[in-house]
């Protein structure tokens, strides 16, 4: 899966296409790690069958408040991370590359984020809920302590 990422990531960073005579930069662990949490948001915002304005708007503050990314880095890191996730059967490639790489704080921060995208609708549906304590457990955090963080 790290590597299907790669790849994906690289050929959208990669403006010539299918031009194999130029060596692609390796994309960094860094870029890496932005596109499991855009994927996490992205989840969370369709978690409730409805993906409003404001959620979307959320994702995008969060993502570049935390990762400080231009607009034109933010649409590919999101396009990256929709194609993933229709790729994808599980959170648990994203959530491993995380657990891999981040610490306990940057972890929890995630939580933070995926709260904001809940709450920016004004309504927390049961299956967003849901979404965040499952997350949480897949990044060892406990669900007390997940919950605790949405007023935080």
């Amino acid at each position: 899966m790290k590597k299907k990422i790669l790849n994906l990531f690289t050929a959208l960073m990669n403006p010539q296409g299918g031009d194999t005579t130029s060596p692609l930069p390796p994309i960094s662990l860094e870029r890496q790690l932005q596109l499991a949490t855009c994927a996490l948001l992205l989840e969370m915002s369709k978690s409730d069958n409805s993906v409003t304005k404001e959620e979307t708007d959320a994702i995008v503050n969060a993502l570049s408040k935390a990762y400080k990314i231009d607009n034109n880095e933010l649409a590919m890191l999101k396009s990256a991370a929709e194609h993933e996730l229709e790729n994808s059967t599980s959170l648990r490639s994203f959530t491993t590359l995380i657990n891999e790489h981040y610490s306990a704080q940057q972890k929890e921060e995630i939580i933070r984020l995926l709260w904001a995208v809940a709450h920016a609708d004004g309504i927390i549906d049961k299956h967003e809920s849901h979404l965040i304590r499952a997350v949480a457990d897949l990044l060892y955090i406990p669900r007390e302590h997940a919950m605790a963080l949405r007023n935080s």
